[in-house]
Formats: C-alpha cells, structure tokens, sequence
C-alpha cells in the first residue's frame, strides 16, 4: 500500500480469496467427510448406551424402580360384601321325638327291648315282694323270707330288682332280716325280656359273698330270682355278667348254666 492505496498486489490476493472460499462453498459435500462423521455419532451413540447399560446394572436386583407417586388421593376400594347367611328352614320333628302314650307300647331297656308287658300300669308307684335271708338255728344255710316294699311303677320289675340290691332297710335289719347284698345297685346293667323269659345281666358280683360261702344259690339266685318271678308275666328268670351267663352260673354259682 502507497500513501493510502493498496497495491496491486496486495488487491490480486484478495480477489484470489474471495474466489476461493466462493468456490469451496459452490462445492458438493465430501462423501467421505459424511461418512466419517456417521461413524462418529454411532461411536457416541454406542458409548451412551453402554453407560446407561452400565448403569442399571448397578442397581440391586430387587429395588424396584418405579416413577414419583403422584399428589391425586388414592381412594380406598370398598370391602367385598359377605353374603348373608340363609334362614335355616326347621325340619319336621321325628316320629320318635314326638311324645308317646303311656298306653302305646311298654318302655325300653337299655339294650333296647320291652321291660314290662304294654298292659302294666307305668304311673306311680307298686307294692311288691323283696326277697331276704333269716338265719336258722341248726342250718348251714338262711331262710329266703318275703317283705313288702314300695317301688316306682314304670320299669316295676327292673326296680324291684334294684331295691333288692340295695340291701335290707333299719326296719328290716331290727326285725333280723339281712341280704348278700348291701348298696350294690350299681353293679345291676339291665333287664331285657324275650317274650315270658327275663334276663338281668350285671357288671360283677365280686365280693358280695365270702370265698369259702357255699350258699350261694340261697344268698344269690333264690332272693333275685324270686323277686322278678314274682310278677305274671316273667315265667323264667335268668342271670349273666357283661352278657355272659356262664360267667354267673359257673363262676360265681359252681353249677352249669341251666338249658
């Protein structure tokens, strides 16, 4: 430049400048330069997700990672409802529930038979024989003597029996009377009638007599044997101990048990 005017020179490379970058402007892209640079974004794109990869592995297996709760208020669903229980529709009474006639038929035993004829008054109470001993001046053994007592009237012949097993009242015993037995009506299970035949079966009889009593038929059989043969409609009376007769006639009588 000269006094404040560029050279020649000075304004030629300008102008070759000028030139240039508008050229290299007018220019297609470089393919190469392209494909270099989507190789670039892939490698940062790879290295992004290998991070983020990275890390969730980080996070313990186990920890759910759920978004913030949101502020709204949770409404409570309502409880299930249980359905209401159906009325019970009462079923007609039984034919054995219903109340019988005293008239109708004769009451049970415990094995489940009659235990007097359905023509015996059941109402009240009955007089009766009991059957007791009397010791004889000069007999090994007792006399069986007869005295009168009040029982209940259903089951007449099952209570005589019991009254018998519980031995002689203070009456009986002023007037010398005494029994084999003595308050052992618990021993007594039950009477069970087959047709004019009784059976009265207990749990035991030990110890009522004595080891070496030899009038057993006279302290046993005859007193409980006559008391239920007292009434019409028991023609034979038998015995047996948890329903085995021999166990009564053998064991504890020392005979065979009658046919």
């Amino acid at each position: 430049m000269t006094d404040g005017v560029p050279d020649a020179e000075a304004t030629r490379d300008a102008l070759r400048r000028l030139a240039g970058t508008a050229a290299d402007t007018a220019r297609p892209p470089d393919l190469g330069d392209l494909r270099h640079r989507a190789r670039r974004r892939r490698v940062r794109s790879v290295a992004v997700a290998g991070l983020v990869a990275a890390a969730m592995a980080a996070i313990p297996v186990g920890v759910a990672v759920t978004a913030a709760p949101s502020r709204a208020p949770q409404l409570a669903a309502p409880a299930p409802t249980a359905p209401a229980a159906p009325t019970p529709v009462p079923s007609p009474p039984r034919p054995s529930d219903l109340p019988s006639s005293t008239t109708a038929s004769a009451p049970a035993t415990e094995t489940g038979g009659p235990i007097q004829p359905a023509t015996e008054p059941t109402v009240g109470t009955r007089e009766v024989k009991l059957f007791l001993l009397r010791e004889q001046a000069g007999q090994r053994c007792p006399q069986v003597v007869a005295v009168k007592r009040d029982v209940p009237a259903r089951g007449v012949a099952k209570e005589a029996l019991r009254a018998l097993l519980d031995g002689p009242t203070p009456a009986d015993r002023a007037a010398g009377l005494t029994s084999a037995f003595d308050g052992d009506a618990h021993r007594f299970r039950y009477l069970k009638l087959d047709g004019s035949n009784a059976r009265a079966d207990f749990t035991d009889l030990d110890g009522v007599l004595a080891p070496d009593d030899s009038c057993e038929k006279t302290k046993l059989l005859e007193p409980m044997r006559r008391t239920l043969e007292q009434f019409g409609w028991i023609e034979q009376a038998r015995f047996s101990i948890r329903g085995d007769q021999r166990a009564f006639y053998v064991d504890v009588l020392h005979e065979r048990v009658p046919e």
